[in-house]
């Protein structure tokens, strides 16, 4: 379920009303009075809950999970298999763009509703240093001696540890850190991804209704962005060091002790183990796993999982010892090839 301190439910929704905002069509005329209670991922899907499948791997993934009483978008192929395991179907050509339309009908991200910049109902202890032009929304919660440098903007509810830095500029949504943060100028910290359903009408957005969890002492440099949970939260750890031009996607989760250099990017999903480093310029696929202390070099573009303790470089990357043997080789064929023009 999406958060209440960042999120309102703006209201209950029938599966009838579903479908006619949608264009779904319900397998199950009798349930069409049901109200969806929750909303949330395929694998997590329990009685009430709106989920979607827009494949038939997506259910192989989840091969014997009981869908009883849960409200799945689908297409109409699959509508079959769901019924027989207890879903109620919502048929439709484009499932997550079905889900996506609904799923914006049932909740709205908490915004800075109110004329005073300073919302009273935030918690703010004496300590806290403020400085001008700073917007922090309702429910928003500053601990001891945290310093809020010029047009900041802290969303509702955010929470924010003692001692922490948020610098010019920086603006934080659906985010809770702990102690000793540092955010450099110009960070973006909790907006929504890039998710994005087609749909034969277009595309349409994919709503975000998670949140954004920094652990202690992490340092986050200037105009890097880490995008918000899907569902679910985008997790740092401890003592995590962040560069600037950076980019974080949803629901990427990080151990402790993460190093990454300049202009590098995860994709959604994936996962960090403590102590990974980068370096500049590194890009990862979605849905990969990093080991524990694996280090990637600078411009390699990661594709699949990296063991732990590995060094990998290269496009796409590599163990760093194949890497540099393949690079040698070219060198050794171009030099050969040179020579035999020379010959000739």
């Amino acid at each position: 379920m999406a958060d209440p301190r960042f999120y309102n439910r703006l209201g209950l929704l029938s599966l009838e009303e579903i479908a006619a905002l949608t264009g779904a069509a319900i397998s199950d005329s009798g349930a069409a009075k049901q109200v969806v209670e929750s909303v949330g991922p395929l694998n997590t899907a329990s009685t009430g809950q709106l989920s979607y499948a827009d494949s038939e791997k997506a259910l192989s993934a989840l091969p014997d999970k009981d869908f009883q009483g849960v409200v799945i978008f689908t297409r109409p192929e699959l509508g079959e298999v769901l019924t027989q395991k207890g879903a109620i179907v919502l048929s439709h050509p484009s499932p997550r763009a079905g889900f996506s339309k609904a799923l914006a009908s049932i909740f709205k991200i908490k915004s800075f509703d109110q004329k005073e910049a300073i919302h009273k109902g935030a918690i703010i202890p004496s300590s806290v240093i403020i400085s001008p032009n700073v917007v922090i929304g309702e429910g928003a919660e500053l601990g001891e001696s945290v310093t809020i440098g010029p047009g900041a903007a802290i969303g509702p509810g955010c929470k924010i540890g003692a001692n922490s830095r948020i610098g010019a500029h920086v603006t934080l949504l659906c985010t809770e850190m702990g102690e000793n943060c540092n955010i450099l100028s110009g960070a973006v910290i909790g907006e929504s991804g890039f998710g994005v359903a087609i749909s034969p009408d277009g595309l349409v957005d994919v709503p975000h209704l998670g949140g954004v969890v920094l652990g202690n002492n992490v340092t986050i440099g200037a105009n890097t962005t880490i995008d918000r949970g899907v569902f679910g939260m985008t997790r740092f750890g401890d003592d995590c060091k962040v560069d600037n031009i950076c980019h974080i996607a949803h629901n990427v989760t990080v151990g402790n002790n993460l190093v990454m250099a300049g202009f590098s990017g995860i994709s959604g999903s994936t996962t960090l183990e403590d102590g990974v480093m980068f370096g500049g310029r590194v890009g990862l696929s979605d849905h990969i796993h990093i080991g524990k202390g694996a280090t990637i070099g600078s411009n390699a573009a990661v594709m699949a999982d990296v063991p732990a303790g590995e060094t990998y470089a290269g496009a796409p990357a590599q163990p760093i010892r194949n890497h540099m043997r393949e690079i040698a080789e070219l060198r050794r064929l171009v030099r050969n090839k040179t020579k035999t023009k020379k010959k000739s």
